[in-house]
């Protein structure tokens, strides 16, 4: 492998990194990958943490200089950019894999990737807000994940559908929106502790939203259940199959609540914003169970993946309905419903993660007319 001790670093961490996470790769793996020395890597980097660092603002860097801002009209840039965008990521799945682990995992390390795009956004003309980010970026960036990061096919039109659905939104009539989407109220779905496993489940659930999964113990779970340490292996046989389970069960838990809060309305489109208010009010409700769902993301990727497609194949049958009875415009549902999962992932991020706000109706009702008429509207 030709090229200086630190280029050797860098590209074996890159390489391990985006195919296995930032928290599971360690500087003997990086060192052994690259043929070098531990000592050449302490020559080069402070630790582990001073590696991704410098891997982050590289990545920041080349994603600013590969968005490049051009065409002659608004439509044209954004258009352009878009391109740019899916581009770079097919290119540096990698890259792009911990960038953004990196920015969920590291306080220390800013949302450097929200500000080029925003940044971006306005060079192409458009005014950046959250809610716009969302519609936009939510979309691209969700759909730039599902086929790179997790490698799921998509439809030959889906980059057709995806340009007419952020310049047209979904609404093909101007439907006056049900103002009772934004008073969702979601109960409090708890473990039934009746048994020993549901113990040591919600036992965990508590423990990996407070301390993080990698920093708690197959001793802290059992301690706070109030059973011996014996007792975990009766359930389960490592520490990763109870966050598979309870990955599961958040999964059903969350289906089952927008079930529920959509079933009041017949009209999708109302139905759309009402599942975004189920969604937000049941992670505020299940404090810090967000935390748990995007670690896993990071964990235990395929079974984050297999998450994220039970979500999708539940839109496929009411976007179908829906098209049918002519309340959104045509898209094909499996695109669509790409589109609108990834509006609703960076929108958590932003509000449950970052922001962590308590009152969800003001930025609902924008995005909601943005969701409804596009940025042409």
């Amino acid at each position: 492998m030709r090229g200086s001790g630190k280029e050797k670093l860098i590209r074996a961490a890159v390489k391990l990194f985006g195919n296995e996470g930032l928290e599971d790769v360690s500087i003997a793996q990086i060192t052994r990958k690259a043929r070098v020395s531990n000592s050449t890597f302490y020559k080069y980097f402070k630790g582990k943490q001073s590696l991704i660092t410098e891997i982050f603002e590289f990545g920041i860097k080349l994603l600013d200089e590969n968005l490049r801002v051009r065409g002659f009209t608004p439509e044209s840039r954004l258009h352009r950019l878009i391109e740019d965008y899916v581009f770079f990521v097919e290119e540096n799945t990698e890259i792009c894999k911990i960038l953004h682990e990196a920015e969920l995992t590291f306080q220390s390390l800013p949302k450097k990737v929200k500000t080029v795009l925003m940044r971006k956004t306005e060079e192409a003309g458009l005014k950046p807000s959250d809610e716009i980010f969302w519609l936009l970026w939510g979309s691209v960036r969700f759909l730039s994940m599902w086929i790179f990061f997790w490698k799921n096919e998509a439809k030959d039109t889906i980059y057709t559908d995806l340009m007419k659905f952020i310049k047209s939104g979904i609404d093909p009539n101007d439907h006056n929106l049900d103002v009772r989407v934004f008073n969702i109220n979601i109960p409090n779905v708890e473990i039934d502790l009746d048994t020993t496993k549901a113990k040591l489940l919600a036992a965990s659930e508590k423990l990996f939203a407070e301390k993080g999964f990698r920093d708690t113990q197959i001793s802290d779970i059992t301690k706070e259940a109030g059973v011996g340490l014996g007792t975990f292996y009766i359930y389960f046989q490592t520490k990763l199959q109870a966050l598979q389970e309870l990955l599961q069960r958040i999964n059903s838990a969350l289906r089952y609540s927008i079930k529920l809060a959509l079933s009041d309305f017949n009209d999708r489109r109302d139905a759309e914003i009402a599942g975004y208010c189920a969604f937000l009010n049941f992670f505020k409700t299940h404090k810090g169970v967000y935390r748990i769902v995007r670690d896993a993301e990071f964990i235990i990727p395929e079974h984050a993946s297999l998450y994220y497609k039970r979500l999708h194949q539940s839109y496929i049958s009411p976007l179908k309905k829906a098209l049918e009875k002519g309340e959104i415009r045509e898209y094909d549902p499996s695109s669509l419903a790409i589109f609108l999962m990834g509006i609703g992932h960076f929108m958590g991020e932003d509000l449950l993660l970052v922001k962590r706000s308590k009152d969800f109706k003001s930025p609902l009702r924008k995005l909601s007319d943005l969701l409804f008429h596009g940025l042409g509207g």
